[in-house]
């Protein structure tokens, strides 16, 4: 048998180089173009998981292969993008990892298990606890024969969060604790204040007491 790990997240790669480098069973995909059918016809895996992909996957490789996604909410709430980021915004304290099988239509597909995610810390923090979650969750998913179960209930949809501006018309001490924390991870832009021509870009946040305490970089652009 074998396996296929793709995601474009470093902490991903990390995880991927201390457990399954050495297994040649697993091969890790980290980039778009690596993701084509003829090298994965060649491979022909039981499984290609996807812990984390940016890009549209072409849906001849859909319907061909088992592709399993995680999704870091308990779908069918919370489809679509940036769901670590729509939860921290909306102040929730826990979450669902949910592995569904990939279909066209975004997160839709049926699900084999969910596993809880606590989402205390830093969105670095957060994803290294949900990588470690959803690397067991696929040797879970390998030893044992888990069957498909249709997602239940009424559809939420989440919109990718674009906007790292760090002020708002919400201002309030929590909200600003998580506009920072859901932005502070590898690969993400800071969430910011810019005045003209300096940028102040803030992470390390903390509350203590009735305050935030965090590190600043600041930043002269143009």
């Amino acid at each position: 048998m074998r396996y296929i790990i793709a995601s474009v997240k470093p902490w991903h790669k990390k995880l991927f180089s201390r457990i399954f480098s050495k297994n040649k069973k697993f091969t890790l995909i980290e980039k778009r173009h690596q993701l084509n059918y003829q090298k994965l016809k060649k491979i022909n895996p039981q499984y290609i998981f996807f812990p984390h992909w940016s890009f549209k996957v072409n849906n001849k490789i859909l319907s061909k292969f088992n592709c399993i996604g995680f999704h870091e909410t308990d779908l069918p709430y919370g489809r679509g993008g940036s769901p670590i980021q729509n939860l921290i915004i909306r102040d929730k304290k826990s979450t669902s990892i949910t592995a569904f099988r990939m279909t066209d239509k975004l997160d839709s597909g049926p699900y084999l298990l969910k596993k809880k995610l606590i989402l205390n810390g830093s969105a670095q923090v957060i994803y290294e606890k949900s990588a470690i979650i959803v690397f067991d969750m696929i040797r879970d998913i390998i030893k044992n024969n888990y069957k498909y179960k249709n997602q239940r209930g009424k559809p939420t949809i989440f919109k990718r969060l674009k906007d790292n501006k760090l002020l708002t018309k919400n201002t309030s001490l929590r909200f600003l604790y998580n506009k920072i924390r859901m932005l502070d991870a590898e690969t993400y832009p800071k969430a910011f204040i810019k005045i003209k021509n300096i940028k102040f870009e803030f992470y390390n946040v903390k509350i203590i007491k009735n305050s935030l305490k965090c590190r600043v970089t600041i930043k002269n652009v143009r």
